[in-house]
């Protein structure tokens, strides 16, 4: 009885190291632990391609952010993407912000190409740059019927 004891005492400590190693893992994924200062800055675009929550915002080809909400303007039924950029990094205003892919059937990202303006984006700015989704259908198609 007390081998028994013993295994089911090792097993029950087991599982609880294993829980707590996997509270830390996912709660670092998702900054419960490390809140990093972010600016939101939403872009309005006629395609987004296959843009999802999640995806990274890069300067450069490095990570700064990552899109946070896509919506769908009701007025002028363009989409809108807010984005949440590392606080720490200045955007000038006339930023260009464009929708990229990781070749042909890589994940969509938004590449934003700096600006030579002196003002800054602010906390929840508009970006004025905006180039949309290039699909591989669409070049074909426009190769092939024009």
């Amino acid at each position: 009885m007390n081998k028994k004891i013993n295994i089911e005492f090792v097993l029950g400590l087991l599982i609880l190291i294993l829980s707590v190693i996997s509270i830390f893992y996912y709660s670092s994924k998702i900054n419960l632990l490390n809140k990093i200062e972010t600016l939101q800055i939403n872009s309005s675009y006629f395609d987004i391609g296959n843009m999802t929550i999640g995806n990274d915002v890069k300067i450069n080809g490095v990570k700064v952010g990552e899109v946070l909400n896509i919506k769908l303007d009701q007025v002028s039924y363009m989409a809108i993407i807010t984005s949440s950029i590392n606080k720490s990094i200045n955007i000038p205003d006339d930023s260009i912000f464009k929708i990229a892919n990781n070749g042909f059937i890589g994940s969509s990202y938004i590449e934003i190409q700096l600006g030579n303006s002196e003002g800054m984006l602010k906390n929840n700015d508009y970006s004025v740059n905006n180039i949309d989704a290039v699909s591989l259908e669409e070049i074909i198609n426009n190769f092939i019927f024009k």
